[in-house]
């Protein structure tokens, strides 16, 4: 099926070149620019939901902070490091308390029950918690992990204490069985700095990268073919997903909060740039470059019934949020704005698709509206892919999404919050209101 705004053969020539240019462009520095002012501003205004709430809270974001969750210099070692960099009893008391607001129980363990049986009955499978023999691929982002296992700088990359703290749930908590979880970075490595922690406690997960060997603790990836589909004939994203993710009952994508040069944002919907095996950053998702409603492949990806139909819970670590992808965290994860200088030191988490990147993106336009640059505005337009997710019945591209062959419905909820200050949304604002809520155990 086709959408109704397509772009010139002469730039999809180029697109096969897109990943390669985009990390040049990534790589080279700045150049000298007039500082420019943000002018950006949502087209859909402050409080104005689109779609249709997801999850036992309809439209519930869970945001949770605590400084004593990130106790860092910025100066001696690295943030990642336990106890100097990140606290982890501080940070497995947020993963708890956050699971606990999300679905209203008073337990962790009847947190996870009600989870999976919301999922379960939403996917048509019936009233049931979690069944033994079940399988979770866990998506976690290591993008930055270019050199190797032995990666060890400051850029931003997964915590090892979030991946703990959420293991340490499913497994302890949820009583899912080690075996049955694969934790999984397909285009890129886990490096040694996120795996040894987790694999030493859980040696029974599975770990599943792009250099795994099956001999160094990581298993390599292999593809399925063909099995996600989209609602154009040329969308150039990857077709094939890693088995890891086709054989899995459930998914739990746990992405990071970080500005990214070509899609404004980094958030749960980009993660699975890290499942597909092509990936395309300069025609479809290239945001600031392109006009709200137009087709957007990650629209095909959050209704797919492999990668979102599948997940159960969408988590966006934001212990170190950061301006841009490749920033140091040091230097760039500082929140001015929003937290007087502080490390943004928070856990999100949904089980709405939509509602938990708009207010990732909320979060990321206020506080670096221009990312690493001075000449343009990567965050523009950057919320078309929710416009079109929320409204994926109907989207303002009047593209038909139906990647397993029936039109998606609404896939969440969207909207933008009041201000940067109060931080409300339509849920917060009214009892009954139609949109996002966020709340703060």
């Amino acid at each position: 099926m086709k959408t109704q705004w397509l772009l010139p053969r002469t730039i999809l020539g180029f697109a096969s070149l897109a990943l390669f240019r985009c990390t040049l462009v990534a790589a080279e520095p700045v150049a000298a620019a007039a500082s420019l002012t943000p002018s950006w501003v949502p087209s859909d205004g402050a409080n104005h939901p689109l779609g249709v709430g997801k999850g036992i809270f309809p439209g519930r974001v869970v945001w949770i902070r605590d400084l004593a969750a990130t106790p860092w210099d910025g100066k001696t070692g690295h943030w990642w490091e336990d106890g100097t960099g990140i606290n982890q009893a501080v940070v497995s008391a947020m993963m708890s308390k956050s699971l606990r607001t999300l679905s209203g129980a008073a337990s962790d363990a009847a947190s996870w029950e009600m989870l999976f049986r919301y999922h379960n009955r939403s996917c048509g499978r019936g009233d049931q918690g979690y069944v033994a023999g079940e399988k979770i691929a866990l998506k976690i982002n290591c993008n930055n992990a270019y050199e190797g296992y032995g990666d060890a700088d400051n850029q931003i990359d997964a915590s090892p204490q979030a991946l703990f703290a959420l293991l340490d749930q499913l497994v302890r908590v949820a009583k899912v069985p080690e075996d049955m979880i694969s934790v999984y970075e397909a285009t890129r490595v886990i490096p040694d700095r996120v795996f040894l922690k987790s694999h030493q406690a859980f040696p029974g997960v599975r770990f599943v990268d792009s250099k795994g060997d099956g001999k160094n603790g990581r298993f390599p990836v292999e593809y399925q073919k063909d099995t996600l589909h989209y609602s154009v004939e040329k969308p150039l994203v990857g077709k094939d997903l890693p088995k890891c993710v086709t054989e899995a009952t459930y998914l739990v994508n746990m992405s990071l909060m970080k500005g990214h040069p070509t899609t404004g944002v980094t958030l749960t919907a980009k993660n699975h740039y890290g499942t597909v095996d092509v990936r395309d950053h300069e025609v479809y998702v290239n945001s600031h470059s392109h006009p709200m409603g137009i087709y957007h492949p990650f629209v095909d990806m959050i209704g797919s019934r492999q990668l979102g139909g599948k997940t159960l819970l969408f988590v966006l670590d934001g212990l170190y949020g950061i301006r841009d992808v490749n920033d140091n965290v040091a230097e760039h994860g500082h929140w001015e704005k929003l937290f007087h200088g502080e490390w943004l030191a928070s856990i999100f988490m949904s089980q709405d698709p939509i509602a938990i990147d708009s207010v990732g993106l909320d979060f990321l336009r206020t506080e670096f509206p221009l990312g690493r640059f001075t000449d343009f505005e990567p965050v523009k337009n950057a919320d078309n892919y929710l416009h079109e997710a929320a409204l994926a019945d109907h989207p303002p591209s009047g593209t038909v999404y139906a990647p397993d062959g029936e039109r998606l419905k609404s896939l969440g909820v969207h909207e933008h919050w009041n201000d940067s200050t109060r931080k409300q949304y339509s849920r917060n604002l009214s009892p009954n209101g139609t949109g996002i809520e966020l709340v703060t155990p």
